[in-house]
């Protein structure tokens, strides 16, 4: 019986949401993707453990565990997920769910006649979801810029570092006995 490398190892290819730091500074708001991720691990050793996004090199390498993913995967939603939400609650959260209302921006896309299947609260939520968006066009260009003077106070304090450094050697070149050495 031959075994593939594969067959020696546990590995699971799986959906996680990614965090999209220069889209939601775009955004004024959190802003999520999905994307396959890996976990091979060593069976017997729990120190050797790998996970991270996968390349299509993995999928090569582990097809069994791809096409075993790829015949059970669900759908991602891109926006920002209701969890990340502060005016929703987890019960909520769930209610939304059973509905598959997954982002703010399915929220804020609801009809009338959606939320009135849905229940009491979600015609107030869904106000509060298109108000979010609308609060976070509009502060996205404030957002960025704080992010970006965040980013510039870092690299002026990195550059005074430096300098410090350098005056901390002295004026110029060492002198010549002491470059020789």
């Amino acid at each position: 019986m031959n075994l593939t490398q594969e067959d020696k190892m546990f590995v699971e290819f799986y959906s996680d949401a990614v965090h999209m730091a220069a889209e939601s500074e775009s955004q004024g708001r959190p802003i999520y993707k999905e994307f396959d991720h890996v976990k091979i691990v060593v069976p017997g050793d729990p120190f050797n453990v790998i996970e991270r996004r996968a390349t299509d090199e993995d999928k090569q390498k582990y097809p069994k565990s791809w096409m075993r993913y790829q015949n059970s995967v669900q759908t991602g939603h891109d926006g920002t997920p209701l969890e990340q939400w502060p005016q929703i609650n987890r019960a909520l959260v769930k209610e939304a769910k059973h509905f598959n209302i997954h982002t703010v921006e399915h929220m804020a896309g609801m009809s009338d006649t959606q939320c009135s299947k849905m229940g009491m609260g979600f015609t107030d939520l869904r106000a509060k979801a298109k108000a979010y968006l609308m609060a976070a066009h509009e502060t996205a260009a404030v957002t960025a810029q704080a992010a970006e003077n965040e980013r510039m106070k870092l690299m002026i304090e990195d550059l005074q570092a430096q300098i410090k450094e350098i005056g901390k050697r002295g004026p110029g070149r060492p002198p010549k006995e002491q470059a020789e050495a």
